[in-house]
């Protein structure tokens, strides 16, 4: 069956194209099909389980898998708050972090990861020089 990894995060997304978007969207189920031509030169996209695993789950974790993505007027930015838990076998949730992290604020804490087997998260930072992980243990 495989192990899995648990992806708690949030994200201030000011930077987004109309594509990112799309793309975020379809990540969620929540948009159309993409054509491979309208895919970033990414890593990411290169992963076997890129389109659905922000909204993949087990029961093998606590609760329900849940999202919020939206664009608020005010702050003239997007918003996407994830929960999801899937096999990670290809990195795809540093993949995943490393595409999002440019269009992203770079401010502190942005969520944690936890394997399977672990009772303690690895917690995510983005900072102006980059990603950084923190095991908690």
């Amino acid at each position: 069956m495989g192990m899995y990894t648990e992806l708690d995060a949030a994200f201030d997304l000011p930077n987004l194209t109309d594509i990112d978007v799309k793309i975020i969207q379809y990540m969620l189920d929540e948009g159309p099909e993409l054509e491979e031509s309208e895919l970033p030169n990414h890593p990411l996209f290169k992963t076997d389980r890129w389109d659905f695993m922000l909204y993949s789950w087990i029961y093998y974790f606590r609760g329900k898998p849940c999202y919020v993505f939206r664009y608020d007027d005010i702050a003239k930015t997007h918003f996407l708050t994830v929960r999801c838990n899937l096999k990670n076998y290809k990195d795809e949730i540093h993949e995943f972090l490393d595409w999002i992290y440019p269009k992203s604020e770079h401010e502190g804490f942005v969520g944690y990861y936890r394997y399977e087997e672990s009772d303690d998260p690895t917690l995510i930072y983005f900072t102006d020089d980059g990603i950084e992980y923190k095991n908690v243990a």
